[in-house]
């Protein structure tokens, strides 16, 4: 066999469908992706709980049971939408989806952007994505053209049946952890899954996992008992602790990429070198959750990111 040949049978046997998602060679089903919500000082003065998320995720890459890599970053950004993303799965496919459900946050008129509308949003952005997907890979699949099916459309009754089952299988390929704010600058942390086509909101408590290694994650943040009212430099430590216990997995590596965000600003920070020139936050940043670490491991966090003041002095009983 030639090495084109091989090559060419390598990426084929790579490339394949698995409870009808089509995957294609770069996947990242294995990973680990951690959302936190948090409400600053500011926030509680203004009573906008939450306002801030943090977004953290590893970096390794799986070339199917083929290879590997320990750079493929999963955290989307579009501040111009007030939008943030972990990905997990195919990031290729999280990174078309996510500009189109920020197309439809965009129709939303300003002043109007509320959690209802978010919510529709995101339904109808999923819903469109998957439609499309479906459209272009199974109805060839059952000899329909991709361009001639229409939903509303009577169909043959085998046919028809054999199209739903095609369509509640489909997996479109990917899942995300989905961060919104809307227009007071409450921030809404969404969980978006692909083979069951579904959405959760996971504004309370307020910390959301997928991947592989969620289930440590997800167990660690129960544990440090996390809910959206903490604030911000509690909230990513904690997500810190969560991402560490997920390297119990195989398939989680070492490296971190953090993502802080408010409804005006985001900061960003990773274990590779950055190469985009984002700014890190200035207190929540890879240094600052090390030395943390080494004083909170297993101990309660509750004066993390709290200013104490000393107490009054006391007089003494004796003296005027």
């Amino acid at each position: 066999m030639t090495k084109v040949a091989l090559a060419c049978t390598v990426i084929s046997n790579a490339t394949r469908k698995i409870r009808g998602a089509i995957l294609w060679p770069w996947q990242d089903r294995m990973t680990i992706g951690i959302g936190a919500l948090a409400t600053s000082d500011e926030g509680r003065k203004n009573k906008l709980t939450p306002d801030t998320a943090i977004l953290i995720a590893d970096t390794m890459g799986s070339y199917e049971d083929i290879d590997s890599h320990a750079r493929l970053h999963k955290i989307l950004m579009f501040p111009e939408d007030r939008v943030y993303a972990a990905a997990a799965g195919d990031v290729t496919l999280a990174a078309e989806m996510i500009p189109g459900i920020c197309s439809l946050l965009r129709e939303i008129p300003r002043g109007e952007r509320t959690y209802g509308k978010i919510q529709q949003a995101l339904a109808n952005g999923c819903f469109e994505y998957k439609s499309h997907k479906f459209t272009l890979f199974e109805l060839p699949r059952h000899r329909l053209a991709p361009h001639a099916f229409n939903p509303n459309q009577k169909l043959d009754a085998d046919l028809d049946v054999k199209i739903q089952a095609a369509w509640s299988e489909f997996n479109v390929g990917c899942d995300a952890l989905v961060v919104v704010f809307d227009d007071m600058g409450t921030a809404f942390l969404f969980e978006l899954l692909g083979q069951e086509h579904t959405i959760f909101t996971r504004n309370f408590p307020g910390f959301a996992a997928i991947g592989t290694g969620s289930g440590n994650a997800l167990f660690w943040l129960a544990r440090r008992q996390h809910t959206l009212g903490l604030l911000p430099l509690r909230a990513a430590y904690h997500a810190y602790e969560a991402k560490l216990t997920a390297e119990g997995s195989a398939h989680v590596n070492e490296h971190i990429d953090i993502l802080v965000a408010t409804a005006n600003e985001h900061w960003f920070c990773t274990t590779h070198k950055s190469l985009h020139g984002e700014k890190e936050h200035p207190e929540i940043n890879l240094l600052s959750l090390q030395r943390l670490l080494k004083k909170y491991w297993v101990k309660k966090t509750d004066d993390i990111g709290v200013v104490i003041k000393p107490l009054p002095s006391r007089k003494s009983a004796g003296r005027l």
